[in-house]
C-alpha cells in the first residue's frame, strides 16, 4: 500500500508541476534567447522540483495542498510573468518598426502590454488567491486535538 500511495504522491507533483510551468511560461518565454537555454532548463527543472516536494509530503492531502500551493503561487505571478513578456514583445516590434512608425509602434505595443497585463492580473489574483487558499486549508488544516490531562492533587 505505500507503494501505491508514493506513485500517486509522485504523480499528483508531476501533475502540479507541469501546470506550474505553463503558467509560469510567459517569464520563460521573456528570457529565453537565442543563444542560451536556461530557461528552458529551469522550466524543466520545477517538474521533478515540485514532484519531490509533493513526494516527502506526509500524507496525500498535504502533497495536494503542497502542489496547490505551488501552483497557487504560479498562478498568481502570472501578472509580471505577463508584464515580462509584454515587455519583451514591444521592444522587438519597435526594434523592427519601420523608420518614422517607430512611435507608432510603440503606442500600439504600449497598448498592447497593458491590455493582456490587466486580464492576467484580473485572472491571475483571482484564480491565484483561490488556489492558495486551497493548498493553506490542505495543507495547515484538519482535526486539532486537545489533549487535557488532570493528575490527582
Amino acid at each position: 500500500m505505500n507503494f501505491i500511495i508514493l506513485i500517486l504522491k509522485i504523480i499528483i507533483g508531476i501533475v502540479f508541476g507541469i501546470s506550474a510551468a505553463v503558467a509560469l511560461s510567459p517569464a520563460f518565454a521573456a528570457f529565453t534567447s537565442d543563444q542560451d537555454n536556461i530557461a528552458q532548463a529551469i522550466m524543466l527543472a520545477l517538474i521533478p522540483i515540485v514532484a519531490l516536494l509533493c513526494l516527502f509530503a506526509p500524507t496525500v492531502r498535504r502533497a495536494f495542498g503542497r502542489g496547490f500551493l505551488v501552483l497557487g503561487a504560479s498562478v498568481f505571478a502570472l501578472p509580471i510573468s505577463t508584464f515580462l513578456l509584454s515587455g519583451r514583445a514591444a521592444n522587438e516590434v519597435i526594434g523592427t518598426a519601420d523608420q518614422g512608425s517607430e512611435a507608432l509602434a510603440a503606442v500600439g505595443a504600449g497598448m498592447a502590454g497593458v491590455a493582456i497585463t490587466g486580464v492576467a492580473t484580473f485572472i491571475g489574483l483571482i484564480i491565484g488567491s483561490i488556489l492558495i487558499i486551497i493548498g493553506l486549508v490542505l495543507s495547515l488544516g484538519g482535526r486539532r486535538e486537545v489533549i487535557v490531562v488532570s493528575g490527582n492533587e
